[in-house]
């Protein structure tokens, strides 16, 4: 999707095939709707559900054959971007010499990322965890500091790691989508607010987006938070932090908020599951 948008606007003519239901299927579907329209008036053309199995080359180009269900078609293309999935680092590291475990090319490690060696350790790429560099970071934080005899906090809580893709409008989450509170039987509530709502989205002429949080209805502990539009990727640790910090929604909404800024924004949208939410 961000290699998509980047040679969009470099004038490309840009077909997206995603085997998937949604362009970005990890993301939850409000928010990965917000992209597709956006992408659409981009004249992207987006392919959803669909299989490219193969491809072959034909002159100056390649032709791309799909299949969505029982319906083929291809398309005539100069080059192929295949973006399906990270692969763990871990190739010619001499993990076998040292009889070091791995399991599917990811080095097994406890919980301050020590390996089944214990005087060597395991970050980033080569381990089973979100192949992100800002989860990379904090990894290596906590081992070094295994390392020098300190208690850090032992490994990283996946519900507290914020995703983030960077097109236009950007997005950003962490936590449960619907989907997944679905699957693991989780109830939860949610609340939407519209980046419309806040004064600076229409002044600087970026409506386009929502800031979207779940939360247990008894507890109103937050579950998740989804953020689509202008600046989401800076937004969305504002509900991390309260997220990490077990504060509740009633905490960001209670906290005065500069204005005209699009953290206003989130202040509503935590406010509405308070039920006051004024700017909707």
């Amino acid at each position: 999707v961000e290699f998509a948008y980047i040679l969009n606007a470099f004038g490309v003519e840009v077909h997206l095939v995603e085997m998937m239901e949604q362009i970005l299927p990890l993301e939850d579907t409000e928010t990965a709707a917000v992209v597709a329209k956006s992408f659409k008036r981009k004249k992207i053309k987006m392919y959803t559900s669909t299989l490219a199995g193969r491809f072959e080359k034909t002159g100056d180009g390649y032709t791309v054959f799909l299949k969505e269900g029982e319906t083929e078609s291809n398309l005539t293309v100069e080059k192929i971007l295949v973006a399906v999935g990270r692969t763990p680092n871990s190739e010619d590291l001499g993990l076998e010499e040292l009889a070091i475990k791995t399991e599917r090319g990811f080095i097994e490690v406890g919980d301050y990322y020590q390996t089944s060696v214990p005087s060597v350790f395991a970050i980033g790429d080569v381990i089973n965890s979100p192949l992100l560099a800002h989860v990379a970071s904090k990894e290596g934080e906590i081992a070094v500091e295994f390392m020098a005899g300190h208690q850090p906090e032992a490994k990283i809580d996946p519900m507290t790691i914020p995703g983030a893709t960077y097109c236009e409008p950007q997005v950003a989450s962490f936590g449960l989508t619907e989907k997944k509170a679905a699957e693991q039987g989780i109830t939860f509530s949610k609340y939407v607010f519209p980046y419309r709502g806040a004064g600076k989205s229409v002044a600087i002429d970026e409506s386009e987006g929502l800031v979207k949080i779940l939360f247990n209805p008894e507890t109103k502990e937050i579950l998740g938070a989804h953020i689509v539009g202008k600046d989401a990727t800076e937004l969305i640790h504002e509900i991390l932090l309260a997220k990490k910090a077990e504060l509740l929604p009633a905490d960001i909404a209670k906290t005065i908020h500069a204005h005209p800024t699009l953290s206003e924004a989130v202040m509503e949208a935590a406010r509405g599951i308070e039920g006051w939410a004024i700017h909707v």
